[in-house]
This record gives structure tokens, sequence and C-alpha cells, in this order.
């Protein structure tokens, strides 16, 4: 299988309603990711979405945000890690990582804060060069509050990383403004992150990783935290007389209520004992093994990604263009068999 002309990687992060899918589509010049319109996840898996940019071709990977309202810290970093050690054991090249913030946020939230914490644990500092930070929803602000804003992320919550190599742009909304920017980092040599690095070079669980330890360290708090109020009904219950059955029927349900989080902690934390790398390397194997013809690199490689991350049926036609550059006509159904 030949290298030649094979399409690039760029993974796109934020939290969620940053605009993440609005900024993918606007760089393909037409609608491929499903976007939100309030400030629930859309996105609620990784997506892989083809885009040529001249001569370029890259796959976007739209992710959503640590911050989603149905699905779990450890469940997005779990995806997220089995694509990045998929792509990176593919040989797939990782161009960087584009971080969208919305300039609208009148203050740095506590989500924010967390998804950025784990975003910053992914990369790692030696990976930093290729991270762009960018800004975005210029058109909803007053400029003058919008350039405070962006002053005070300069300066003490993106200071470190922009310190360290990264760059800050703002995002205007529209093609040729997401083009220049990723147009920047098509410019860059391929970049490995901390996350890979741990996970593919030096065989980590997913919980002894920087991501994974800070949020498992999350889960543990949490742990306690629902402990501490299972201990304080437990307490409350023992303490009613036996006429207080409506407050004991309460304390109950209450109890039922939090068990059930307790249940779910303990369990992502159980999900966060992977070798992530591991597991990945063995699957790429099976599936190479599993191929039921010599591909191309290129479809080949499409097809075990697609075993990995989300590929919306929209795209097919552009991934039927690119295969055609390698002098054959291939079936779709077979190559996302997987």
């Amino acid at each position: 299988m030949e290298k030649h002309d094979a399409p690039s990687m760029i993974v796109v992060m934020g939290v969620t309603g940053a605009g993440k899918s609005f900024f993918i589509n606007q760089l393909a010049g037409r609608q491929l990711a499903k976007e939100g319109s309030d400030l629930d996840s859309c996105t609620q898996g990784c997506q892989l979405l083809p885009i040529t940019l001249g001569h370029s071709k890259v796959m976007m990977i739209d992710t959503p945000g640590f911050d989603d309202t149905q699905r779990t810290d450890s469940e997005i970093l779990t995806e997220i890690a089995r694509i990045l050690s998929a792509q990176y054991d593919l040989g797939v090249e990782l161009k960087g990582v584009i971080y969208i913030h919305r300039i609208t946020d009148i203050r740095y939230g506590r989500a924010a804060v967390k998804t950025f914490e784990i975003f910053k644990k992914i990369c790692g500092q030696t990976a930093l060069n290729n991270v762009l930070l960018v800004t975005s929803r210029w058109t909803e602000v007053d400029p003058t509050t919008g350039a405070e804003r962006e002053r005070q992320l300069k300066d003490k919550f993106w200071a470190y990383m922009l310190g360290h190599g990264s760059n800050m742009s703002r995002f205007h909304g529209d093609r040729p403004s997401a083009v220049s920017l990723v147009s920047q980092l098509l410019q860059k040599d391929t970049v490995v992150l901390q996350l890979q690095k741990e996970l593919v070079d030096e065989g980590k669980q997913l919980e002894d990783t920087m991501a994974g330890a800070y949020v498992s360290n999350n889960l543990e708090k949490l742990k306690q935290q629902y402990q501490d109020e299972l201990a304080s009904l437990e307490r409350l219950k023992q303490d009613l007389r036996d006429n207080e059955r409506a407050m004991k029927r309460q304390i109950q349900r209450d109890w039922q209520v939090e068990s059930a989080r307790l249940k779910q902690i303990q369990n992502e934390q159980v999900s966060l004992q992977q070798a992530v790398g591991v597991e990945v390397r063995q699957e790429i194997q099976k599936k190479r093994s599993g191929l039921t013809k010599v591909l191309p690199y290129v479809p080949a490689v499409v097809s075990i990604l697609a075993a990995f991350v989300g590929i919306p049926p929209g795209v097919t036609e552009i991934f039927t263009s690119w295969f055609a550059d390698f002098g054959g006509n291939f079936d779709m159904s077979e190559i996302f068999a997987f």
C-alpha cells in the first residue's frame, strides 16, 4: 500500500456549543456535520469528515465537548483515545489540534476550565506548536467587549500554551476564515500528542495517562461526595420515628438515586482501566487480516478508521472522489464493512 497523496488529520475540540461542527461545515463549504441550535450537545460521538483544500486531503475529527449533556467524560476521553491511537498506529499524519472557544462567554466557566485542562493534557507540552486556539461567534458580540475577553484569554487562561508555541486566532464565521486557520496547521510538521505517546509508545492504561488521571481524580471527588450523601441519608433514616413514613419513603428514593450515581462513577472508573493503545493495535491487526482484498493505502486506512470513528453517510461521495485518484473503483459498502 502506497502513502502517495495520503490525507492528513486535524482534530477539533472545545466545549458544547462552541461551534466545532459549524466551523467544519464552513471549511467544507457545505453541511457535512450536524449542527446544534442550542447548548445541548449535537455531536454525540466523534465523527470523521473528509475535506479537500486545493491539493490537500484532510480528515477533520469533530468531537463532543467534555461538558456533554448525555455522555460522561470517561466515555468521551476513551473514544478520543481510541481514535488517536488508531491514527498513530496506522501512520496517518496528525497536523494538529484546533480548540474553539465562544467569545460570547461572559466568564470562563467551570465546564470550559475542565474541558481545557483535559485538552492540555491530551496534547502535552511538546505538541503545543501544533495547537491553534480559536475564538468563535464574533458577530454576536460588541467588538470592544470581544477584544477585552480575547485579552483575558491571552493573558490568563491561554497564557501558558501561547507561551509554549501555540497560536491564537479568530474565526470570523465564513469559509475563507476557516480555510486560513486550517492552512496554518497544514504547513506544520506532523505531531505526536502526549496521550498518543502514553497509550501507544508506553502502553499505559488510560487512567495512568495525564488526561486519564485528571478525569479519574474528578471521578474520585464525585465518588466521595456521593458516599457522604448516602451516609447522611442513612443516618437521617435511622433517626426518623416510625410514624414519619412519608419522610422515610422520600429518603429511600433519594438513597436509590445517590446509589445509582455512585454505581455510575464506579463503572466510569473501571472504564479508564484500559490499555487503549494495546487494544487498538490488536483490533487493527485483526481488521487488516479481515480485509477481503488488498486495498491501496488510503482506502485501507479509511476502512480501518471507520471502526473507531463515526462517518456520516453524506460524505460517501467525497471518499469516492478521493479513492478514484488511486485508479480504481471501490465498493463503498466493502470499504465501510468494518
